[in-house]
């Protein structure tokens, strides 16, 4: 479990799923092309953290 915390790919698909709650739900207010952006690049780097392999911090 130790390894599969310390992995960079998980805590970036966790702040990329937090980032995109808080963006739907929370009513944060932003330009359109930064929201465009973000409903783009949010579920890529989710999808990336739950199909990459916890157990190596050092490959994908």
């Amino acid at each position: 479990m130790k390894e599969k915390l310390r992995s960079w790919a998980l805590w970036v698909s966790m702040a990329a799923l937090v980032v995109f709650c808080v963006k739907e739900f929370g009513g944060v207010d932003i330009s359109a092309s930064v929201n465009g952006l973000l409903n783009v690049l949010c579920p890529v780097l989710v999808g990336f953290g739950i199909v990459n392999n916890p157990n190596s911090r050092t490959t994908l």
